[in-house]
């Protein structure tokens, strides 16, 4: 499921203002991320994840979305070329965070590559 946090028109709004290459996209899940069912902590409202984070009363507590969601989710509901994607997911997080190493396929970089197939699942890291 997509655009559930955001409205994939706000999200094209903002990859359009700043352009890919100053857009970043990470996953903003709670720790609960790729679990689904149950979690909670003393004291703390319970959630559940399904395709989103939900308290008890239906109320959305947060994403649950994935990196390789987020990926997924700019090419196939915003629209972005591969690469742009890339460059969201990769290259301008590295570059805000001062990474000079990560984010970029270059010699003598850092690079940890992810093969997708056609329907751009994660096959290998």
């Amino acid at each position: 499921m997509t655009g559930i946090t955001f409205h994939p028109a706000v999200l094209r709004s903002a990859v359009a203002a700043k352009t890919p290459v100053a857009s970043w996209r990470s996953p903003t899940a709670r720790a609960a991320r790729g679990f689904p069912g149950r979690h909670g902590q003393p004291r703390r409202a319970r959630i559940t994840v399904r395709e989103a984070a939900f308290l008890d009363d239906g109320t959305l507590a947060g994403s649950a979305l994935t990196m390789d969601r987020a990926f997924r989710n700019l090419v196939r509901m915003l629209g972005s070329s591969l690469v742009e994607a890339a460059v969201m997911c990769a290259t301008a997080p590295a570059r805000a965070l001062g990474l000079t190493r990560q984010g970029r396929l270059e010699p003598g970089a850092l690079a940890d590559l992810v093969v997708l197939d056609h329907d751009l699942a994660v096959q290998e890291t």
